[in-house]
């Protein structure tokens, strides 16, 4: 869980339960900043809201809503 500066972003990179999770931190400013984004991240995690794929429609729906005449 180290926060470090690349280039002019900051990279989000921690591990929980043998998973990697990857990300940036574009809205951080300050390493202070970032380092309060990444614990966020991590409860989030915890709390099964982080890496969750958003919803996707399925083909029926998909097809209704595009081609709906």
């Amino acid at each position: 869980m180290a926060v470090r500066k690349r280039g002019g972003r900051w990279p989000d990179d921690f591990m929980i339960k043998r998973k990697r999770y990857r990300g940036t931190i574009p809205e951080a400013r300050t390493k202070a900043q970032a380092e309060k984004a990444e614990v966020l991240a991590i409860q989030a995690v915890y709390e099964g809201r982080y890496g969750q794929p958003a919803q996707s429609p399925t083909f029926k729906e998909f097809v209704e809503g595009t081609y709906h005449a």
